[in-house]
């Protein structure tokens, strides 16, 4: 199928196609159009008016002038009769009314009027009408004599007789008729052959619009730069053979390379990418381009080989270095795939979602494919009921999900009893999936939408579980709290004063941690975030360091308070010389940073050990305390051994630390 298609669409012949259809070729085809039409409008008037005009002057002049021989006629024969003393008085008088009226009808009427245009008639007409009313005297007057002699009337009607007949001969057999009938008969040949011409030009407009419409069915489900099947086409699919892999694939950073170097030269990348994919593909398989930067290939199993290896062979080829004039840009892709279809499944549209969902997850992966199997499956059951869960909890709806917070104590590296606070950290509950991890429902509020939500039912319940501690209990120990990317904007300072000042806290007690990656190198605007959180006198510390990819730019770049150093450089410093000399440069770098360094993932007394020995300030880790629920935490605030900073009752705002015990 592919192979049809791709013979079909060729790039050569749709560059035909858009030629023949081009702008130029309908604009030309539209005025051909207009003229013809607009020659056949002129036609028409043409020869409506020859025909209203010379035929109906025809016409009329035959009927009338044969009325006016036949009048004649018959005033002639009672003209005999009384010229030979037999005639009839009143017969004659009829007679010569009624040829008195038709010279007045064909002189006056309306109806006559294209008799009288017709060559000379108007003249010739009148001079006979006055002739016969010259007549009118002496005919009286013989009519009033008995035994008058009509000798003299009678010749005197000759003459007129033969103005009469000539003026019917010439009507009918002249020049001027002729040349009449033989303009109407050209006439008619003219619009025969303007309906011959009419019918060729109608015809060709049909076939061209047939073909326009097959061209823009054909385009609109093909690519114009590829040739290659579109979206359009792709919602015609309704199923899919179910031993075809369906595979999704993006180029990477895509639209980071478009607004670099523009549509052309992206196209000519397209079509480079496009012909890469091709080398790979086999007669049966399929190649649709759904964006740009984006395509779907139905692939039937290779024999012998593995899909892994088939998909590996799409990685490599789309993986080169892509010369411009300017620069080597580097190219690659990430594909999603359905492998099969599960028990028999064609339905293309739950294959096709199963492969977009397998490439969104090799992007949150950071991988350059993956596979859809029964995990990837599971993981999408067990994000939409969480997700469900999340929506149902934060709109205080009864549901499987519960959110809670732990408090995970931190202490000074040389007395573990000595508590300077806690970080505050998010754990999740559901009935169905037991323990979900924190960073998963992060990862969840943040794809959905969700993440200033979380974050500001964490302040408000930070401030609702915390506030007598601070307020009724004078403790003045810090509280660190994890900030989601969401929260990382200007309504961060309000939505800090609003739901964690306002209550109660004292802003000294807060310190507001961001991650590496959550920074994503915007300095200028997290330090004016920072700065403003300084002017409400709350810290903040950076979460997480090591495990970014430019960690000492963080520090040097940062405003942060305090240093929290991953437990990746605490693991094994007991068993290596290297990593202990290692983990205590940081802690010296932050020292001279004038920051405070918190040590996370000190499990065992070796490693506490060694953290004092190299100057670590405080520490949080199992070996001190696990995270504790709010009442484990307060029972540990009041516990005869412990340490901790507290505010004398009566005493002002400012921070008193008083050992317990």
């Amino acid at each position: 199928m592919a192979s049809s298609w791709n013979n079909v669409y060729g790039n050569g012949q749709v560059q035909i196609l858009q030629r023949l259809f081009s702008r130029a070729t309908v604009v030309a085809l539209f005025l051909v159009v207009l003229a013809l039409l607009a020659v056949n409008f002129y036609t028409y008037l043409q020869d409506r008016k020859l025909q209203s005009v010379s035929l109906g002057a025809i016409r009329m002049a035959s009927w009338n002038l044969a009325q006016l021989g036949a009048e004649a006629a018959a005033f002639d024969r009672e003209m005999a009769l009384m010229s030979h003393g037999v005639g009839d008085a009143e017969a004659f008088s009829l007679r010569y009314d009624v040829l008195w009226s038709r010279y007045d009808y064909l002189l006056h009427s309306q109806e006559s009027l294209p008799t009288r245009r017709h060559q000379d008639n108007r003249r010739r007409l009148e001079d006979l009408f006055q002739q016969l009313q010259a007549l009118e005297p002496d005919i009286r007057q013989r009519l009033a004599q008995p035994e008058a002699d009509w000798q003299p009337v009678a010749e005197a009607w000759e003459r007129q007789k033969a103005g009469v007949a000539q003026l019917v001969i010439d009507n009918f057999v002249g020049d001027e008729t002729g040349r009449l009938m033989a303009g109407v008969e050209a006439s008619r040949d003219r619009l025969a052959k303007l309906r011959m011409l009419t019918l060729a030009v109608l015809l060709a407009v049909f076939v061209f619009l047939a073909l326009a419409m097959m061209f823009l069915r054909r385009q609109s489900r093909v690519d114009p730069v590829t040739g290659l099947p579109n979206s359009h086409y792709l919602r015609t699919l309704r199923r899919v053979e179910p031993d075809r892999a369906v595979i999704t694939c993006e180029i990477r950073a895509f639209q980071l390379v478009l607004s670099e170097y523009g549509s052309d030269a992206v196209n000519q990348l397209v079509r480079l990418f496009v012909r890469k994919l091709r080398q790979q593909l086999e007669a049966p398989d399929q190649l649709i381009q759904v964006s740009q930067g984006e395509f779907v290939l139905l692939l039937r199993p290779r024999p012998g080989q593995a899909l892994e290896a088939t998909v590996n062979q799409l990685v490599a080829a789309t993986h080169f270095d892509w010369r411009t004039p300017e620069s080597v840009v580097h190219i690659s892709a990430t594909y999603g795939v359905d492998p099969h279809g599960e028990a028999g499944d064609t339905d293309w549209n739950a294959r096709y979602q199963q492969a977009h969902r397998a490439l969104a997850q090799a992007h949150l992966d950071g991988l350059p494919y993956y596979i859809a199997g029964a995990d990837l499956r599971r993981r999408i059951r067990e994000e939409r009921t969480i997700h469900n869960g999340l929506v149902r909890f934060f709109n205080g709806e009864a549901g499987s999900l519960r959110l809670f917070l732990v408090y995970q104590p931190i202490v000074l590296a040389e007395n573990r009893h000595h508590i300077t606070g806690a970080e505050v950290l998010l754990r999740c509950q559901d009935d169905e999936l037991g323990f979900v991890p924190p960073n998963r429902v992060v990862d969840i509020c943040e794809r959905v939408g969700l993440g200033k939500v979380l974050g500001r039912w964490l302040f408000r319940r930070v401030a609702s579980e915390t506030r007598a501690l601070y307020c009724d209990l004078g403790f003045r120990g810090q509280l660190s709290i994890n900030l989601n990317p969401a929260m990382l904007t200007e309504q961060l300072v309000d939505d800090v004063q609003a739901l964690l000042l306002d209550p109660g806290l004292p802003p000294s007690a807060l310190c507001m941690e961001i991650t590496e990656d959550h920074a994503a190198l915007d300095f200028d605007r997290i330090n004016d975030l920072i700065g403003r959180l300084h002017q409400l006198g709350v810290s903040v510390a950076l979460d997480d360091f090591g495990t970014g990819h430019s960690s000492l730019e963080y520090v040097r770049e940062l405003r942060v308070d305090r240093l929290k150093i991953d437990r990746c450089f605490v693991d094994g410093i007991e068993h290596s010389e290297d990593k202990s000399r290692f983990l205590g440069s940081i802690i010296a770098m932050a020292q001279q940073a004038y920051m405070k360094s918190v040590i996370e993932g000190v499990e065992n007394e070796a490693q506490w050990q060694q953290v004092r020995h190299l100057g670590g300030t405080l520490i949080q880790g199992y070996h001190a305390y696990r995270p504790m629920p709010l009442a484990d935490y307060l029972a540990l605030l009041a516990d005869r051994q412990t340490v901790s900073p507290v505010q004398a009752p009566g005493a002002g705002r400012g921070a008193g630390k008083r050992p317990r015990g």
